[in-house]
Protein backbone atom coordinates (compact mmCIF):
# COMPACT_ATOMS: atom_id res chain seq x y z
CA UNK A 1 0.00 0.00 0.00
CA UNK A 2 2.79 2.42 0.92
CA UNK A 3 4.57 1.58 -2.35
CA UNK A 4 1.52 2.55 -4.40
CA UNK A 5 1.15 5.84 -2.51
CA UNK A 6 4.81 6.65 -3.03
CA UNK A 7 4.54 5.92 -6.77
CA UNK A 8 1.41 8.07 -6.99
CA UNK A 9 3.12 10.89 -5.10
CA UNK A 10 6.17 10.69 -7.38
CA UNK A 11 4.01 10.70 -10.50
CA UNK A 12 1.98 13.69 -9.31
CA UNK A 13 5.16 15.58 -8.40
CA UNK A 14 6.64 14.89 -11.83
CA UNK A 15 3.45 16.09 -13.54
CA UNK A 16 3.36 19.28 -11.48
CA UNK A 17 7.01 20.01 -12.23
CA UNK A 18 6.56 19.47 -15.96
CA UNK A 19 3.44 21.69 -15.92
CA UNK A 20 5.39 24.40 -14.06
CA UNK A 21 8.25 24.17 -16.54
CA UNK A 22 5.84 24.45 -19.48
CA UNK A 23 4.15 27.49 -17.92
CA UNK A 24 7.52 29.12 -17.28
CA UNK A 25 8.49 28.61 -20.92
CA UNK A 26 5.40 30.46 -22.20
CA UNK A 27 5.98 34.07 -23.18
CA UNK A 28 4.12 36.37 -20.80
CA UNK A 29 1.62 38.82 -22.28
CA UNK A 30 2.21 42.47 -21.47
CA UNK A 31 -0.54 45.05 -21.70
CA UNK A 32 -0.22 47.50 -24.56
CA UNK A 33 0.53 50.29 -22.08
CA UNK A 34 3.41 48.34 -20.48
CA UNK A 35 4.80 47.38 -23.89
CA UNK A 36 4.70 51.01 -25.10
CA UNK A 37 6.95 52.00 -22.19
CA UNK A 38 9.45 49.36 -23.38
CA UNK A 39 9.28 50.42 -27.06
CA UNK A 40 12.53 51.95 -28.30
CA UNK A 41 11.63 52.10 -31.99
CA UNK A 42 8.06 52.65 -33.21
CA UNK A 43 7.54 52.48 -36.96
CA UNK A 44 4.22 53.94 -38.15
CA UNK A 45 2.45 52.04 -40.92
CA UNK A 46 1.99 53.67 -44.31
CA UNK A 47 -1.59 54.69 -45.09
CA UNK A 48 -2.52 52.44 -48.05
CA UNK A 49 -2.98 54.59 -51.15
CA UNK A 50 -6.36 53.06 -52.06
CA UNK A 51 -7.71 53.59 -48.54
CA UNK A 52 -6.46 57.17 -48.57
CA UNK A 53 -8.06 57.92 -51.95
CA UNK A 54 -11.38 56.41 -50.84
CA UNK A 55 -11.19 58.22 -47.44
CA UNK A 56 -11.40 54.89 -45.60
CA UNK A 57 -10.61 55.13 -41.92
CA UNK A 58 -10.24 52.41 -39.36
CA UNK A 59 -7.91 50.52 -37.12
CA UNK A 60 -6.12 47.22 -36.90
CA UNK A 61 -4.94 45.19 -33.90
CA UNK A 62 -1.72 43.24 -34.36
CA UNK A 63 -0.45 40.71 -31.82
CA UNK A 64 3.33 40.53 -31.71
CA UNK A 65 5.85 38.27 -30.01
CA UNK A 66 9.01 40.07 -28.93
CA UNK A 67 12.31 38.21 -28.56
CA UNK A 68 14.69 38.22 -25.62
CA UNK A 69 16.80 40.78 -27.49
CA UNK A 70 13.85 43.12 -28.17
CA UNK A 71 13.12 42.41 -31.84
CA UNK A 72 9.75 41.27 -33.14
CA UNK A 73 9.71 37.52 -33.83
CA UNK A 74 6.15 37.14 -35.04
CA UNK A 75 3.13 39.27 -35.86
CA UNK A 76 -0.48 38.37 -36.65
CA UNK A 77 -3.62 40.38 -37.27
CA UNK A 78 -6.24 40.00 -34.54
CA UNK A 79 -9.00 42.24 -35.85
CA UNK A 80 -9.71 45.29 -37.93
CA UNK A 81 -10.00 46.40 -41.53
CA UNK A 82 -7.92 44.01 -43.63
CA UNK A 83 -7.15 46.80 -46.08
CA UNK A 84 -4.57 47.95 -43.53
CA UNK A 85 -3.06 44.49 -42.83
CA UNK A 86 0.05 44.49 -44.99
CA UNK A 87 1.22 47.98 -44.00
CA UNK A 88 0.59 47.29 -40.29
CA UNK A 89 2.37 43.94 -40.38
CA UNK A 90 5.39 45.46 -42.16
CA UNK A 91 5.55 48.29 -39.61
CA UNK A 92 5.05 46.04 -36.55
CA UNK A 93 7.94 43.78 -37.57
CA UNK A 94 10.30 46.77 -37.44
CA UNK A 95 9.47 47.78 -33.86
CA UNK A 96 12.13 47.33 -31.15
CA UNK A 97 11.74 46.97 -27.40
CA UNK A 98 13.85 46.97 -24.28
CA UNK A 99 14.30 43.30 -23.32
CA UNK A 100 11.83 42.02 -20.73
CA UNK A 101 13.54 40.52 -17.68
CA UNK A 102 11.75 37.73 -15.82
CA UNK A 103 13.28 35.89 -12.87
CA UNK A 104 16.64 37.53 -13.59
CA UNK A 105 16.80 36.48 -17.25
CA UNK A 106 15.66 38.05 -20.52
CA UNK A 107 12.39 36.57 -21.75
CA UNK A 108 10.21 36.71 -24.85
CA UNK A 109 6.86 38.45 -24.39
CA UNK A 110 3.75 39.14 -26.41
CA UNK A 111 1.54 42.22 -26.67
CA UNK A 112 -1.01 43.85 -28.92
CA UNK A 113 -0.34 46.95 -31.02
CA UNK A 114 -3.20 49.14 -32.22
CA UNK A 115 -2.76 51.07 -35.46
CA UNK A 116 -5.34 53.75 -36.38
CA UNK A 117 -5.84 55.37 -39.75
CA UNK A 118 -7.52 58.72 -40.41
CA UNK A 119 -9.29 59.13 -37.11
Amino acid sequence: MLGNRLRCFCLMTALMLSYSAARAAEAPTLTTALAMVRATKKVPPEYPQTAKQLHITGSLEVQITVSKTGGVLDAKVLKGNTMFSSSCMAAAKQWKFTPYVRDGAASDFSTVLLFTFGQ
